[in-house]
């Protein structure tokens, strides 16, 4: 196994030989994953694409041939009480001659949309891993988690096993705010249940709160900027699709928010179909190679008009894109259309559905789609940065360590009055760094992206 990091790279296409596996998509840090990681095989060895710890993009081989090399390969279907209850379960491991495993993969990790959903079977599958194997020459067997057959490791060297994306948020960003959230409720639990004056306890946990807020709105700004620089790495699509959304038919239908008409679009690159929706998250999927759709199909329902465009895999699996209504029924929309037929290089096929279909929303609305109202609360939630370890509650964690260095203040003041202001300052600063986008956030979105738009004039 080698790795060899980006500075190599500089300069080589981004198109990757087909079949190749692609990432889940996410918003924010995922967009630079679904530009550049991957899992090919180049004719010699597998190959990783992958965002490392300092998100440093790298390419790791995984040859082949050799005492070290990929012989075959093992599904190990998860138990029973398992698929109840955790979503995604099962795992491919890679081993060597001896049975030593080489490496793992996560099916659900390289499915680009919907893959915690699938059974562990069909996750395989849809994932394209089944197609690369085959293209590799590399021969599969099966067995079940608990068995003498299945490989047992370490947690540890699970870890370092996984062939996995990337991190969707650079680890040092999560080692940092959890070193900083140890050292912050430790000088917390000292100072608040002692009762006790001690001023460089007191300035430390200030410093570890405001850390947090810093980083956050670093690895932001990083992230946008790295955005650019993935979006760079390859050839420029060939055809580029905004919504063009119809008005609401009989005081019914889609209602397409300023969020969608903005941030949604469809891109054709040489080989394969973008689908970005309205937070970001960038869905790539195969248009070429063996595991790649083979046709572009256009839904009608029982009037014939339109309803729907999605991709129809050989195995029979249908990938919805979106609603018609939602990208080519308003003006401009038909031209939109005939452009982005043309620039998909699959035929192009009729499928009528019922109108017992219609009423399933999933038939029609693939990633990128309007729903038939603006529900701002959700959309607000969806827009969020992708969330730390500190989860849902993290922004509120880190305002109330930023309002105790102010709080606890007054209470060192009479030893240090100097460690006192400090604090007092590095407290309103972090609630500022943190209220402040929160604010924006919030208003942005109440006041803009969650409104429908005019259809006096779609673009408004």
């Amino acid at each position: 196994m080698s790795t060899t990091d980006v500075a190599s790279l500089r300069g080589r296409p981004r198109t990757t030989p087909e079949p190749a596996l692609r990432p889940a998509a996410e918003p924010g840090p995922g967009v630079e994953i679904s530009v550049w990681s991957r899992l090919f095989f180049d004719g010699k060895a597998l190959v990783l694409r992958s965002r490392g710890f300092f998100g440093v993009r790298r390419e790791t081989r995984y040859p082949l041939s050799g005492p070290q090399g990929i012989s075959r390969a093992l599904l190990v279907f998860p138990g029973a009480e398992t698929v109840g209850r955790e979503r995604g379960a099962g795992e491919v491991w890679l081993l060597d001659s001896s049975g030593r495993p080489v490496g793992r993969l996560l099916p659900y990790q390289w499915i680009p949309a919907g893959g915690r959903w699938l059974g562990f079977e069909e996750a395989v599958h849809r994932s394209g891993i089944s197609a690369l194997f085959k293209a590799c020459g590399v021969p599969v067997d099966r067995t079940q988690r608990g068995r003498p057959d299945a490989p047992r490791e370490p947690w540890w060297r699970e870890l370092a096993l996984l062939l996995s994306p990337g991190p969707t948020l650079p680890l040092w960003y999560q080692a940092l705010r959890v070193a900083a959230g140890a050292v912050w409720f430790l000088a917390f639990t000292v100072l608040y249940f002692s009762e006790a004056s001690l001023p460089w306890l007191m300035l430390l946990a200030a410093v570890a709160a405001f850390v947090a807020p810093v980083a956050r709105l670093t690895v932001r700004r990083v992230t946008a900027l790295r955005n650019r620089s993935a979006a760079r790495l390859g050839p420029p699509p060939s055809v580029e699709v905004s919504p063009c959304p119809g008005p609401p038919e009989g005081g019914g239908g889609t209602v397409a928010t300023r969020r969608f008409v903005s941030r949604a679009v469809l891109r054709v690159f040489p080989g394969e179909l973008s689908v970005v929706n309205p937070y970001g998250a960038d869905v790539r999927r195969a248009l070429s190679g063996s595991a790649a759709a083979v046709a572009l199909v256009r839904m009608t329902g029982p009037d014939g008009k339109p309803v729907g465009v999605e991709l129809r895999y050989a195995s029979g699996v249908r990938a919805p894109i979106g609603a018609w209504a939602d990208w080519f029924a308003g003006p401009g929309g038909e031209a939109a259309w005939h452009r982005f037929r043309r620039a998909v290089p699959l035929p192009c096929e009729e499928r009528k559905v019922s109108a017992v279909a219609l009423s399933y929303s999933d038939l029609l609305r693939g990633p990128g789609a309007a729903f038939p109202e603006p529900r701002a609360k959700e959309a607000r939630h969806a827009a969020y940065f992708a969330r730390s370890v500190g989860a849902v509650n993290s922004t509120l964690v880190m305002m109330f360590s930023s309002a105790f260095s102010v709080w606890w203040a007054p209470v060192v003041r009479i030893e240090s009055a100097v460690a006192a202001w400090t604090s007092v300052l590095l407290g309103v600063a972090g609630l500022l760094l943190q209220f402040a986008p929160w604010c924006v956030h919030h208003l942005r979105s109440r006041l803009h992206f969650e409104r429908p738009i005019s259809w006096k004039d779609p673009s408004s």
